[in-house]
């Protein structure tokens, strides 16, 4: 069975930064994958093959861009629970009701949407690390992908490539035959340099 979550919404322009839709932000672009997982999960226990769950993430999720010390200690925890990043995406909402979201440490460039990414490969990783000591009797197999700038509707029609390159590399990374399929990675296309070495994606250390 094959899982590609590539649902995603952002409500910005590309030099905007309102968290307007927040709420609507969050629940389409985090709690949306985290409830079909959770959905789809008996079948893929029945699955006689590995289940492949790609989450269309980005780089606007990185760590890197938390400045909330005291989160980010959280989420860079080796042993980081569903429930603390279920936490953290309250927490975010609360501070934007209370209008304290400025000045709470959140990401500062498209916040609303860096932080539903962050909470998606922060539960990616969860999920890798939950199935990964065993994955040969689990079937499970999850990571994540960042399509880049890519030319959409959310980004205006503006990007460095079309959304045609982006997902026919998507189906190359959920049809990878099974002693290739990694879990826990994070996958991201390469750079122009890495491009002109015939190198379509980078692939971090982990999550």
């Amino acid at each position: 069975m094959m899982q590609v979550n590539n649902a995603g919404v952002s409500f910005n322009e590309l030099d905007e930064n309102s968290v307007e839709h927040a709420e609507i932000v969050m629940k389409t672009n985090f709690y949306g994958p985290k409830l079909l997982i959770e959905a789809l999960y008996p079948l893929f226990r029945r699955s006689p093959s590995i289940t492949r769950i790609l989450n269309i993430s980005s780089r606007l999720g990185s760590l890197d861009k938390m400045r909330n010390a005291e989160m980010k200690a959280v989420l860079e925890r080796e042993n980081l629970l569903e429930e603390e990043i279920v936490e953290m995406a309250s927490t975010f909402l609360r501070d934007v009701k209370n209008r304290t979201w400025e000045s709470k440490g959140w990401p500062s460039y498209w916040t609303e949407y860096a932080v539903s990414k962050l909470a998606l490969n922060a539960y990616s990783r969860v999920l890798a690390k939950k199935y990964s000591s065993n994955i040969g009797s689990s079937n499970l197999s999850v990571n994540c992908f960042c399509p880049g700038f890519t030319q959409t509707s959310m980004t205006n029609g503006k990007g460095v490539h079309t959304a045609n390159h982006a997902a026919s590399i998507i189906a190359s990374l959920v049809l990878l035959p099974p002693h290739q399929l990694p879990t826990g990675k994070f996958f991201s296309i390469g750079s122009k340099q890495e491009k002109k070495s015939r190198t379509l994606i980078d692939i971090s250390s982990k999550l």
